[in-house]
Order: structure tokens, then C-alpha cells, then sequence
């Protein structure tokens, strides 16, 4: 049973990882100004780029202004925020 566990738990830490590699290699927002991505509070997703705090998510737009202020559509037409969204709510600790 022991084995069992450890096989499942050596697999959800494979999962996690090659899901990460995925997200990094398909990431939005190469060509834009780095930022730093942090959660707040129960979900909020929140990006700092060039000294300024942009809201990511429904849950931050509340105290933040959204991201497009910052994020050019016509230079990444096809960048999708949800996936920018999921690597965010992974830094909250629920």
C-alpha cells in the first residue's frame, strides 16, 4: 500500500512539473516588460510590471486596474490570460 502511495505521489510531482515546463514554454507575455506575479488574499491575481500593480483576475479588478492596460493585443494576439491566471492562483496558499 506504501508503494502504492509513493508511486501516486511520484506521479502527481511528475504531473505538476511537466504542467509548469508547459505553462513556461507557452507563456503570453515574452516580448512584454517582466512583471512579478503574486496572489492576494483568497484568489486575487495580481501583477507588478514597470513599478505598477495590475489586476489579473475578477477577483483583483476590484483594487487594481486590469492588465490591458499594459498587455498589448496586437503584438500577442493569441496570448490566453487563463493560463497566465492559473500560474498566478498557484502562488496562493489555499
Amino acid at each position: 500500500m506504501k508503494a502504492l502511495v509513493d508511486g501516486l505521489a511520484l506521479l502527481m510531482i511528475a504531473a505538476l512539473f511537466v504542467s509548469v515546463a508547459a505553462l513556461i514554454a507557452v507563456w503570453p507575455f515574452a516580448d512584454m516588460a517582466q512583471g512579478e506575479l503574486r496572489c492576494e488574499g483568497k484568489g486575487a491575481v495580481v501583477i507588478r510590471v514597470a513599478g505598477e500593480d495590475y489586476a489579473v483576475n475578477g477577483m483583483a479588478s476590484s483594487r487594481y486596474p486590469p492588465i490591458q492596460r499594459v498587455w498589448n493585443r496586437d503584438t500577442q494576439p493569441d496570448a490566453d490570460l487563463d493560463s497566465f491566471i492559473v500560474r498566478g492562483l498557484t502562488l496562493c496558499s489555499w
